[in-house]
């Protein structure tokens, strides 16, 4: 598995956020597939035209690593301009200083970007997979998952049905 592990300086997410109902193994990709649908261009120019640059690109939070009973957040989000962080109609996450396993994920991600058909098989894309795997995604039994920190998922501007696109899983870890 391709990761590395990073110090991240703090930094902050501002975004459209939206309460997921938890199911089978505190994912649901349906309802955030969904959520991506449904955001127009307009929202999503008015988001990146707030971004600072530190990402080109845009950023999906969970906290569905939370002890939460059932449902978690996520947001559809960009580093931004300091100016920008409490503007409505945007929601605003700090993250401190932490260390981060930074996963990089290979393939298309079209069902983030096209809500999946609930009537259709459904199939996982691979940033899918890596977030369903049951056991650490590491090897080295120093480094446990940061629980108080959600999940970041780091979507670079591109053909995202490419087989050849890049994202990144980042999870925050304590060592």
């Amino acid at each position: 598995m391709n990761y590395k592990i990073e110090k991240k300086e703090a930094f902050g997410v501002i975004g459209y956020t939206q309460e997921i109902t938890k199911i089978e193994k505190n994912e649901n990709f349906y309802e955030i597939s969904q959520f991506w649908s449904n955001l127009t261009e307009h929202n999503m120019n008015q988001l990146m035209s707030v971004a600072d640059g530190t990402v080109q690109g845009i950023l999906g939070v969970s906290n569905s690593n939370k002890n939460q009973q059932d449902s978690f957040n996520y947001m559809i989000g960009t580093n931004a301009q300091p100016q920008e962080i409490n503007k409505e109609p945007w929601v605003h996450i700090q993250f401190p200083k932490s260390d981060w396993a930074v996963f990089e994920c290979i393939g298309a991600i079209s069902a983030g970007v096209t809500a999946i058909d609930e009537t259709q098989p459904f199939e996982p894309n691979n940033l899918m997979k890596l977030k369903l795997q049951k056991s650490a995604l590491w090897s080295d039994d120093s480094v446990a998952e940061n629980t108080e920190l959600s999940r970041v998922e780091c979507y670079p501007l591109g053909d995202m049905e490419a087989k050849d696109y890049r994202c990144e899983l980042w999870i925050p870890i304590k060592k």
